[in-house]
Parts: structure tokens; C-alpha cells; sequence
């Protein structure tokens, strides 16, 4: 049975852009031109994903807090009218599964529609970062966003630098929706995509392939080229990418492409050890962003707690009522080393496991339960003649890896879980482990 997609728009030009996504994903659409006619398809017919202007004239966002109200209940993409980071950042809040600039590149609609609608069908709600990411009240988060329109406004080349799970490529989709070029291609590469972490249908790799980094610069042209994880860029594909810059540089908009990359890793000193080109570097450094880890905004953490909660209640149809102080303290307290995502998808397993009852600090993980105080005595005291803590660390996590990968049966899953980590990072971690 083909898709239905509710297309809400006032403009008869966007509602024809939007039939065409449809078409391209051989769905059927249904256009609605006001907010109010939308919210009554809504009650009335059923949809499995909505489209909304979030500048309608009565107003899309009661046709998003209508969607989320539908059971079963319905994603919505917000289309970003003005192209700001304040009006996609209030969308997400709102409860948006994703969002859209205006107007639209025909493949990154199709693209991000098809992701949404796998999403929900498989239930993969950690496999990608969200927009929640962009949410919280730290000073370093405002300074992120500060930065997004900065760079949304200039063509210059942008580095963001953070940890696994703190949004690098929705924030490199955001510079991209609120800038001129935001009706061209966004085309993501994914230099060294791992077994464990295969690339999405929207990005592609080319981890020694000159020839596919030259494919996917002639893709993003007059849009934007996406690198996530610039380290691991071969060293063939460096020069070769260093060499197209320098060719392409002088060309106009339609002609060039914007381009943004993302790391985990110092790219500085990776420069001065010989493993990265520094001119390279310096020519994709331009615009430099940094995206605090999840650990040093705890404030922050009751915010997004609240977020998911709200989202995983719309979306498994549950009921349950915001966190209790005790729960609030032990999800604050834990480091969060897959930061938003991890914080998400412990949230959404909190909820679908507790139904329409409130969360109790039983209903945690072990890994946030366990406190220093439980733990052995030889464990935690130093010893008098000290301890190489680096080295005792490295043991201890090499331990209790295996310990919980031994003790679900090599599921990485359930070992992460185990682990108070995210899947990508424990993958991360074993692989480093072979390479050593």
C-alpha cells in the first residue's frame, strides 16, 4: 500500500514541489492550504507522515501538536519558511522529527522523508542524532547556535569539532537550510564508514577512492558537500581534495560547492604528527565550531530528559508523567559518553518500558544506578605508592567490556546497554582495541 503524506502548504508553487517528492517516493499526497483544514484530516484520516509550512498564516504548529496527538501517532517535517536557526530550533522543540529549508533540494526532501518513515517503521531511534541536540540553556549551546547564522550567512568553509552523538551533521544541515544555497544539493561522505556503522541511503563512502570523491564533488555542486569524520580522509583523498579546492575555489555559486566538515579528532595535532595535511586543514578550518559534549552542559539534561519523554509518549503512545526529582539527579549525574543520542535513547527505552506509570530509579539501566560507594574498596582506594590512573582505567574498561560482552553472548547491543554507552561508541572502542 503506497504512502500517504499530508502536504500542508499555502503556496500552490510549494504544493507542487511537495507532490512531487511524493510522487518521486511513490506515495500519495494530500495537500491541505490552511492549518485548520489540516488538523481536521488529521483527526479524520489516516497519514503516515505530514509536511507543514511552519509559516502558515493560521498557524503550523497547532497542525504539529495535532499530529502528535493522533494515535497511531504522525512524524512531522517542519519546513523552515525563513530559513533561521531560531525558527528550526523552535520547530524541534515543538516536536519535529525533522525539518526542511525552503526552498527545498528535490533529492534531500526525498532523502530525509524516506529516513523519517524508516524510523518509524523500524523503531531506530538511536541510529542518528536528532535535532533535540540544539536544545538547552547553556551559554555554550547559544554560542553553537550563534554560530550556525554566522556561518549560515557566509560561504566560507566550516569545521565542526564533537563527540559521537552530539549532532555534528544535523548542525552541518542546519548551516546549510538557513544559507543561499539552501535549494541546491546537501551531499554527506563518509570517508571511513565501519561494518558496524554503515553509511545511510543519503551519504556514500570513499575511504581510498579518488575517483567517488570526485563524484560526490560534482553532486554537491551549487550545494553543499558534507565530510563527517574529516580524520579519516586517506591520504590520497586528501590531496586530491586539497587540489579540487584549489581549483574550484574562484567558481561561481552554481558552479562550487559549499563545504563543511565534521571530526572527533584533533585535527591540529594530526596536522603536526603528519597524519593530516595542514594546508588542508587550515583551508576547511575557516569557520571553526565547537559542539560541547552532553557532560559539560548538565543543566541541560532535565531539558532534554523532559523532550524525549514528551516525544517517546507521542510516539509509543504512552502516558507517562514527567521524571521525579531522584531520577533527574541519577540521569545528571551520569557522563554520557554518546551524549544526545545516548541520553535519547535511554529515555525512549525509560518510557516504553514503564507504559502510563512514572519512571523509578529501578527502572534505570545498572550502569546509572551504580554508584562509587558500591563498588570494592581495592577498586577505589589508591594504593600507597600510587597508580599509573591512565593505564589502571584502560584495564579496568578493557574488563568490564569484556565482562559484558560475555556475558550477553557478543551482543553489542545489550553490552552497551550494560555499559552506560552508545553501540557506535563501544564499536569504536573494540575496534581500537584490534587496531592496538
Amino acid at each position: 500500500m503506497p504512502k500517504r503524506f499530508l502536504l500542508v502548504d499555502a503556496d500552490p508553487v510549494g504544493q507542487a514541489a511537495l507532490q512531487h517528492v511524493a510522487t518521486s517516493l511513490e506515495g500519495e499526497g494530500v495537500v491541505a492550504a490552511t492549518a485548520e483544514a489540516a488538523r481536521t484530516m488529521l483527526r479524520a484520516e489516516p497519514f503516515d507522515l505530514c509536511i507543514v509550512d511552519m509559516n502558515l498564516p493560521d498557524g503550523g504548529a497547532q497542525v504539529l501538536d495535532t499530529a502528535q496527538a493522533c494515535q497511531p501517532w504522525i512524524p512531522v517535517v517542519a519546513m523552515a519558511g525563513q530559513g533561521t536557526v531560531a525558527e528550526v530550533v523552535t520547530a524541534f522543540r515543538m516536536g519535529a522529527s525533522e525539518f526542511l529549508p525552503r526552498p527545498f533540494h528535490d533529492d534531500l526532501a526525498v532523502r530525509i522523508v524516506r529516513r523519517v518513515l524508516q524510523d518509524r517503521v523500524n523503531d531506530t531511534f538511536d541510529e542518528h542524532t536528532s535535532g533535540a541536540c540544539l536544545l538547552g540553556e547553556h551559554p555554550a549551546m547559544r554560542v553553537v547556535l550563534e554560530r550556525i547564522g554566522q556561518a549560515a550567512d557566509s560561504g566560507a568553509s566550516v569545521l565542526i569539532r564533537g563527540e559521537e552523538g552530539t549532532g555534528k551533521e544535523v548542525i552541518a544541515r542546519l548551516i546549510h537550510a538557513c544559507g543561499e544555497r539552501r535549494a541546491g544539493p546537501f551531499v554527506t561522505v563518509r570517508p571511513e564508514a565501519s561494518e558496524e556503522a554503515a553509511a545511510g541511503p543519503e551519504s556514500s563512502e570513499f575511504a581510498d577512492n579518488p575517483s567517488r570523491l570526485v563524484s560526490n564533488v560534482m553532486a554537491s555542486l551549487g550545494g553543499m558537500l558534507f565530510i563527517d569524520e574529516l580524520a579519516g580522509l586517506s591520504r590520497d583523498n586528501q590531496i586530491g581534495f586539497l587540489r579540487l579546492i584549489k581549483e574550484w575555489g574562484g567558481l561561481p555559486p552554481d558552479r562550487n560547492m559549499r563545504i563543511v566538515a565534521a571530526t572527533t579528532q584533533d585535527m591540529e595535532q594530526a596536522g603536526r604528527a603528519g597524519q593530516f595535511l595542514e594546508e588542508l586543514y587550515y583551508r576547511l578550518n575557516v569557520i571553526p565550531m565547537e559542539i560541547p559534549p552532553l557532560r559539560e552542559r548538565p543543566e541541560d539534561i532535565p531539558i532534554l530528559a523532559d523532550h524525549f519523554r514528551r516525544a517517546a509518549n507521542a510516539r509509543r503512545s504512552r502516558n507517562v508523567p514527567g521524571f521525579s526529582p531522584e531520577v533527574l539527579v541519577k540521569l545528571g549525574a551520569c557522563s554520557w559518553p554518546g551524549n544526545v543520542r545516548q541520553l535519547g535513547s535511554t529515555v525512549d527505552r525509560l518510557v516504553s518500558a514503564a507504559k502510563d506509570r512514572p519512571v523509578t530509579i529501578t527502572d534505570l539501566p545498572a550502569s546509572l544506578r551504580t554508584d562509587v560507594s558500591d563498588l570494592s574498596p581495592a577498586l577505589v582506594d589508591l594504593p600507597p605508592n600510587g597508580v599509573d590512573l591512565r593505564l589502571l582505567l584502560a584495564q579496568l574498561e578493557d574488563r568490564l567490556i569484556e565482562q559484558a560482552l560475555q556475558r550477553t553472548g557478543g551482543n553489542k547491543n545489550r553490552a552497551a546497554e550494560l555499559l552506560g554507552m552508545n553501540r557506535t561508541t563501544l564499536v569504536e572502542k573494540l575496534r581500537r582495541r584490534t587496531v592496538a
